[in-house]
């Protein structure tokens, strides 16, 4: 009974349930015949974060109805040295055809097929941007305004992959190999830039340098270019002493459309005649447009390779009689992703591993997680946890959090 009060007490406070590789098995009293039977598997990661904005002010920026002047000031003193937005939401589905035969393959399953999707948003801008955001440039007319050290990336892609397990001597290795589909793909950013708006508004005057990258889909699931992804893992355990080591999404992906625009200059606008327009044909309308795009924003379409947004890990475990001590280390190549480590305790009993502790890096900085691994039944098994508990549990002094949910049917 205490180990379902416990149980459900830590689901039903976990909307969003840190994190685990939708490969590592249930590893607690394994049987080793059921698990060398088949599997489906589901797994997602979700969630958003900042390391300036709490989770309520990032819920009434998105979310509320009106923004009004109390909350621009908190939002404003909680950006004072610029500010940070992050966004993932991803989500894989996995046939194990054939799981273990060895057990020193543990803890990988020998073959399997799988598809993804990957959705990753990160934006970091200045002080001065943020507050044009939320204020507009009426209050800072005439004055310039530091935009510089903008950042704003946006992937969502999709694929399709075949992963495959076997022993170098005694030591497993795992390897996935992925055909990748690009959908969309926005990179901004600026150099050393400023905004000045004149006093009397009649034209706004940019200086700086900027880079704008953008895929050539015309929708959300359009197919913007193909690529490659790798996914590597082994797993190694002597004594009391287990280590895993993972990579996930190594590869890139090529555009044949991609718009590159970069410039390092000033231009000033100020504004069109919408009314002349009426007055053009259709030549001297399409003119106006290509010239327009040339001199302001105008950019050359060729192919690029863009690496993917790929992730590293380790994590290490101590086991004790029935309890055990871990370390782990995390990395997402994605901008305001800070090298992760974090270290805990967890237990073991029957059925249920429940662990927790403390982190710092990340989309958050300072954080605490929390993350179960449960064998329901014989057939279905439960895996899921949170890397910010603080964004959840304490919504006016953290920014956000992302967790993770994962349900395996056994064949």
């Amino acid at each position: 009974m205490r180990k379902l009060i416990i149980s459900c007490l830590f689901l039903f406070s976990l909307p969003l349930l840190g994190q685990e590789d939708s490969l590592v098995e249930f590893d607690m009293a394994p049987n080793y015949k059921r698990l060398s039977r088949p599997f489906l598997d589901g797994f997602t990661e979700q969630g958003g974060a900042s390391a300036n904005w709490t989770s309520q002010q990032i819920y009434q920026f998105f979310y509320g109805d009106f923004i009004d002047d109390a909350l621009k000031e908190e939002l404003m003193a909680n950006a004072s040295n610029g500010l940070q937005l992050s966004s993932m939401a991803n989500w894989e589905f996995r046939f194990c055809y054939e799981g273990h035969q060895k057990s020193k393959l543990m803890p990988f399953p020998t073959k399997s097929f799988y598809i993804f999707n990957r959705s990753y948003t990160t934006l970091s801008m200045s002080y001065d941007l943020t507050r044009l955001m939320l204020y507009g440039n009426r209050s800072t007319a005439s004055s310039p305004q530091d935009i510089g050290a903008f950042n704003y990336q946006s992937w969502f892609f999709s694929g399709l992959g075949h992963q495959y397990t076997f022993l170098i001597d005694t030591i497993p290795l795992s390897v996935g190999v992925g055909l990748v589909a690009m959908h969309t793909l926005d990179r901004h950013n600026t150099g050393t830039a400023s905004l000045t708006t004149a006093s009397d508004g009649s034209q706004i005057d940019f200086n700086g340098a900027y880079d704008f990258g953008q895929s050539g889909a015309t929708s959300s699931y359009g197919i913007s270019g193909w690529g490659l992804a790798f996914n590597l893992a082994t797993a190694e355990k002597r004594g009391n002493h287990e280590l895993k080591l993972f990579a996930n999404d190594l590869g890139f992906a090529y555009m044949p459309d991609w718009l590159q625009v970069s410039r390092d200059s000033s231009f000033s606008f100020s504004g069109l005649d919408a009314g002349s327009l009426f007055t053009f044909d259709r030549a001297t309308f399409d003119g106006m447009i290509d010239s327009l795009t040339d001199g302001l924003v105008g950019g050359s379409r060729e192919g690029t390779f863009q690496l993917l947004p790929f992730q590293l890990g380790l994590d290490y475990r101590y086991n004790l009689e029935e309890a055990f001590v871990y370390v782990n280390f995390d990395y997402r190549n994605l901008p305001n992703y800070l090298a992760r480590v974090a270290g805990g305790y967890g237990y073991n009993w029957e059925n249920l591993r429940l662990q927790g502790g403390l982190a710092y890096g990340g989309f958050n900085g300072f954080s605490m997680d929390l993350a179960l691994n449960w064998k329901i039944n014989r057939d279905w098994h439960l895996r899921g946890g949170m890397t910010n508990v603080f964004g959840l549990a304490i919504p006016t002094w953290s920014g956000g959090t992302l967790g993770s949910l994962g349900l395996r049917y056994i064949l």
